[in-house]
């Protein structure tokens, strides 16, 4: 009798943690001296015994078939709508531990981090997660460091952070993203360093990359280079609402080239919930994107215009 109220009561701490204090799987498998995957399995049994009971609210389009029109349009191979009903805060916070999960789901070799308000919401969730072993080899910048006070857009400490937690080697950049001229920047591409770089953005299986507004040129202390075509960036590379990469007249910019996001089998967008639709539309036609996280609402102004 005792066994079992002890165990309906780690059932519903557990529970807890996780669906009302936002505590990842990592956090509460340190917290309680579990493994991940005990975390993993209470939290079904949870679910099995009525203890958490999820439901879903649908719109006047289902959540399920809104995602499956989505990949289907935009050749996406999958993704994860959040709730309008949540604040933007909350989605951003969803979107950042869920790219977190999604990781230690998949556990690549070889995983690219970009920059941004997901990036940076993520490796905050990761300051008090203990480091533990993963299948991840290596975890690289897909941008060069930018100069502002805000972490988010400090690739080579994201990384460090990120590779600490999953005790894989770090591969730091160790150079700003903007150069004032091109002659600047080809003295960083003739360095040993960069090329070890590249050697890994070619081995990349996942890519964790922002969908960012225009507006994130305001954001990063320089101006990036676009023209007046451009509705959005991807690891700083500029597109258009056609999904057309916008080639600068003046490319000072370090980050990963296009052949090799491209030739990843794995990029997730993340995109925050202030992100405007055009920003996305523009996005998901660049057709560098295999999956994606963002709020519902977004795609379904999309898929309705």
């Amino acid at each position: 009798m005792n066994y079992r109220k002890n165990k309906l009561e780690r059932i519903e701490k557990v529970a807890h943690l996780y669906y009302e204090e936002d505590k990842t799987q990592g956090e509460i498998a340190d917290m309680m001296n579990v493994s991940r995957p005990l975390v993993s399995r209470i939290l079904q049994e949870a679910r099995d015994l009525g203890i958490v009971e999820i439901r879903v609210h649908q719109s006047a389009c289902d959540t399920e078939t809104l995602l499956e029109r989505l990949c289907q349009q935009y050749g996406l191979q999958g993704g994860v709508l959040f709730s309008n009903e949540e604040s933007s805060a909350k989605i951003d916070h969803d979107i950042a531990k869920r790219m977190l999960e999604y990781i230690e789901e998949k556990q690549p070799e070889y995983l690219g981090i970009g920059w941004g308000s997901i990036i940076g919401a993520a490796t905050k969730m990761l300051d008090c997660v203990s480091p533990h072993e993963t299948a991840i080899k290596a975890v690289c910048p897909l941008v060069g460091n930018s100069n502002v006070s805000s972490r988010q857009y400090h690739s080579d400490e994201n990384v460090r952070i990120i590779a600490e937690c999953y005790s894989a080697q770090p591969i730091f950049l160790h150079a700003p993203a903007f150069y004032e001229d091109k002659e600047d920047r080809s003295l960083l591409y003739a360095t040993n360093h960069y090329q070890e770089t590249r050697r890994h953005w070619e081995r990349l299986d996942m890519a964790m990359v922002g969908i960012h507004d225009i507006t994130v040129e305001n954001d990063v202390g320089y101006p990036m280079m676009r023209n007046i075509r451009t509705v959005g960036h991807l690891a700083a590379h500029a597109y258009d609402s056609n999904g057309n990469i916008v080639e600068p007249e003046r490319d000072c910019i370090a980050h990963i080239p296009l052949n090799d996001l491209t030739h990843c089998r794995c990029v997730v967008g993340l995109c925050a919930a202030d992100v405007s639709p055009v920003a996305l539309l523009g996005a998901l036609r660049t057709r560098l994107l295999t999956h994606i996280f963002v709020k519902e609402s977004l795609v379904a102004s999309l898929l309705e215009a």
